[in-house]
């Protein structure tokens, strides 16, 4: 099966070295894509080693259980070692440890890891190509993207991207250690005490912060020591089963936490040219009808005319669209009244004008020069006629409906 080749790749061509890795099938190329700098961030690479939890475990002994026994009136804090190669070959020889005085060391703790293996239960899918979507997502709440630049007044510098912030981070190895605390102390008295304190520990998560696992002790098996010519020792081991994860910083040459942004969306805008401004008439160019299913679906359309060019998104277009009718009130012979609000156009952020609206009397369209009107998006609409115009006066018996652009 091939592989990613990552020595000698040519930057510009994105080529790797002819030279097959192998299998007999042409090597994969790098996606580059894929591929983001971490240069610029304060995310750091977490990793979980043995050594951690070993640490981890160590730390909880000394810190959390804080073993102790009275000897001679005394509170003595028992000691806890790691058993490193040294140290263990001397009590799997002898059964006990001497310092470098050759004295035996009691009390005193030993931790000794076993065995580590993979759970069968958890186990990940390792193979020679891994599953790109096999990882865990993180999103952040802060992107340096779309920042606020303002403390006091958290306002966007500029106009927030459509841009989210993820860190992919691998699946871990799932794994149980077996670990054994053997337990020296000079009589069974104070074997006992020692013992008394760490059995609550049972089913704790064991570790330091960051780093805590399940822990459980098993069955505990006693012995006595003794030495020619030295006084004996009590002997205890208790075996501890932990759950754990591990995760390296690298795997397979690759870093196991990669940063991620969104999926970016292409939008191509397309210009129609009308002749007029659209947001001076009732009227709706059919160019900009034919492609309303495009700016419904997300698209936007540049619409020129009248000296103007507006960006027509799916707002702006329900804005253009939703003309409705509104039935006036006589007051007397040349106004009459409107209850409703006039609407706020999205683009220019201003109300719809006088020209966005057409007057009908009984049927009959009235041109606009023939009354006054500043429409209104907060109070109540007082149409103006000037009769000499019209030709006749109003009466109360008359229909008159405005056709436009309402709230």
């Amino acid at each position: 099966m091939p592989r990613l080749n990552r020595q000698n790749i040519d930057r510009k061509t994105n080529k790797p070295n002819p030279v097959k890795t192998e299998g007999l099938t042409d090597d994969l190329l790098l996606n580059r894509a894929l591929q983001t700098r971490r240069d610029d961030d304060v995310i750091r690479t977490r990793q979980r080693t043995i050594y951690e939890i070993d640490f981890a475990i160590k730390w909880f002994i000394d810190n959390e259980i804080q073993p102790q026994i009275n000897a001679n009136g005394e509170t003595i804090n028992v000691p806890v070692i790691f058993a490193n190669g040294e140290k263990w070959d001397n009590v799997r020889r002898l059964g006990y440890l001497r310092d470098e005085k050759g004295m035996l060391q009691s009390p005193l703790i030993m931790l000794k890891r076993s065995t580590v293996q993979e759970r069968d239960e958890q186990r990940t899918l390792d193979v020679n190509r891994p599953n790109s979507a096999n990882y865990i997502v993180c999103k952040t709440k802060y992107n340096s993207r779309n920042r606020y630049e303002d403390e006091l007044f958290p306002i966007p510098k500029y106009e927030p991207q459509q841009s989210e912030k993820f860190y992919i981070v691998d699946i871990p190895k799932y794994v149980t250690i077996e670990y054994e605390l053997l337990l020296w102390c000079d009589f069974t008295k104070q074997m006992n005490e020692l013992v008394d304190q760490i059995l609550p520990y049972g089913r704790f998560s064991w570790g330091n912060e960051g780093n805590k696992f399940p822990a459980t002790i098993g069955s505990i098996s006693f012995e006595t020591v003794n030495t020619v010519g030295e006084d004996r020792l009590v002997r205890a081991t208790i075996p501890l089963t932990v759950l754990a994860t591990l995760l390296s910083e690298q795997e397979a040459r690759m870093s196991t936490v990669k940063k991620m942004y969104s999926i970016k969306k292409v939008v191509f805008e397309t210009a129609i040219d009308v002749g007029f401004n659209i947001f001076e008439t009732t009227q709706i160019p059919v160019q900009l009808l034919q492609m309303q299913s495009v700016i419904t679906s997300g698209g936007i359309i540049s619409v020129a005319g009248g000296g103007s060019s507006s960006s027509i998104n799916a707002v702006a277009m329900n804005y253009i669209t939703n003309l409705t009718e509104k039935l006036a009130t006589y007051l007397n012979t040349t106004t009459v009244t409107i209850t409703s609000f006039a609407a706020v156009n999205p683009v220019t952020t201003t109300v719809a004008t006088k020209n966005e609206f057409d007057i009908y009397i009984n049927g009959q369209y009235i041109d606009k020069v023939v009354y006054t009107w500043t429409p209104s998006d907060i109070a109540s609409q007082t149409i103006v006629f000037d009769t000499a115009e019209l030709g006749y006066t109003l009466s109360a018996t008359d229909v008159i409906v405005v056709k436009g652009r309402w709230a």
